[in-house]
């Protein structure tokens, strides 16, 4: 029964070792792209899979922040956040539909749905 105990602990201890790390090295992507924002289309792209709807909910509270302060980033032209906030949408639904979702990411997520909405609604219905 130890063994199992030990096993279970080192399994907590590695995912949140792994967690650490993964938010180190998206903090690491954010402090590039506030340096330098013509990082964003090769980023945001890359960051939506680990942040999605099945990230742990310290995951989703990162991308959420993300998005809403990329999408409100007067450094980002409107035409890349439109590219690139279409090419966000299915992350950001995936995340709106989990029921019972963390407020913190509501929030954020709000918050960059509000940045996109024009940019969204011009490329959907007038292109």
């Amino acid at each position: 029964m130890t063994e199992s105990t030990n096993d279970s602990d080192d399994n907590n201890t590695s995912s949140g070792s792994q967690l650490r790390d993964q938010l180190t090295q998206l903090e690491a992507a954010r402090k590039l792209v506030l340096g330098d924002p013509s990082f964003y289309p090769q980023i945001l792209p890359g960051i939506l899979p680990i942040v999605g709807a099945h990230a742990p909910v310290q995951l989703r509270r990162w991308g959420a922040d993300f998005l809403a302060e990329a999408f409100a980033s007067p450094a980002l032209a409107a035409a890349e956040k439109q590219i690139l906030g279409v090419g966000a949408l299915d992350t950001l639904k995936g995340i709106l539909e989990i029921r019972g979702e963390d407020a913190a990411v509501l929030k954020s997520l709000v918050q960059a749905c509000a940045s996109l909405y024009s940019l969204v609604f011009w490329h959907v219905y007038v292109s």
